[in-house]
């Protein structure tokens, strides 16, 4: 009877250890890895080492900028705050949105922006990024900010713009478009279809951005004052692509 029960003993006392080394070598190995794969990530990278989160994207004073000559050249390739904080001379688009009736759509800029804050823009703006056309960052900013896909985008001219807080060679586009709105929250603060009289008492009150200002004057010189883009000036322009990312 006593062997029987030192048998018993030595029995429970080996399934004991053996079952406690084994909840260990489960919580040290494949727990960890169960409970990375539920929540949707491998607890390793592949080829072994520890797994690393993805990075986070760059923030927008971080996007690469080329600085340029007068002549559009490139010098070389900064941050954009860096760009802001030399005033370099760099790209950018300005894109009029003509509503079929005549009217523009004219945008309150987000306060967080870095150039303007809060004032009215009747262009959709972009700061063009490092080796990006300026049609393709037109047609990238006007759906962006917009929500506009599928517009058929004229370019209208160029021009040159500098004051204390951007320097800037512009190239100056236009779309029509007489749907429905989507603003981008970061980007834009509201917005609404104006016509231009309206236009011309909010520059006059001081409240557009000055370089919007001057394209709006240039394009009045070209196209004229009483003139409907879409009506008028479309069919004699050709698209040079559409709206979209």
């Amino acid at each position: 009877m006593t062997h029987w029960l030192l048998l018993a003993g030595a029995y429970a006392w080996l399934g004991f250890t053996a079952g406690y080394y084994f909840r260990k070598w489960l919580e040290g190995s494949l727990l960890p890895r169960y409970r990375a794969e539920a929540q949707g990530g491998p607890a390793e990278a592949q080829g072994g080492g520890a797994a690393h989160p993805a990075p986070a994207p760059p923030s927008q004073g971080d996007e690469p900028v080329d600085e340029v000559d007068e002549d559009d050249r490139v010098l070389g390739v900064l941050p954009r705050r860096e760009m802001r904080r030399r005033n370099a001379l760099h790209r950018v688009t300005a894109t009029f949105v003509f509503h079929p009736d005549g009217r523009l759509f004219v945008q309150q800029r987000a306060p967080t922006k870095d150039v303007y804050p809060g004032l009215f823009d009747p262009c959709v703006g972009g700061t063009v990024t490092s080796g990006e056309a300026y049609a393709a960052n037109a047609a990238r900013e006007v759906a962006e900010e917009l929500g506009i896909d599928g517009a058929p985008l004229y370019f209208l001219f160029g021009h040159r713009f500098r004051d204390a807080v951007t320097n800037s060679i512009i190239r100056v586009f236009a779309c029509v478009h007489g749907g429905a709105v989507r603003l981008q929250e970061a980007e834009v603060a509201g917005g609404e279809w104006r016509a231009p009289g309206e236009l011309e008492r909010l520059i006059a009150a001081g409240r557009v951005c000055p370089d919007s200002v001057a394209a709006w004057r240039l394009y009045l010189e070209r196209f004229g004052r009483e003139k409907n883009f879409a009506r008028d000036a479309v069919p004699g322009l050709e698209p040079i692509g559409r709206t979209g990312r």
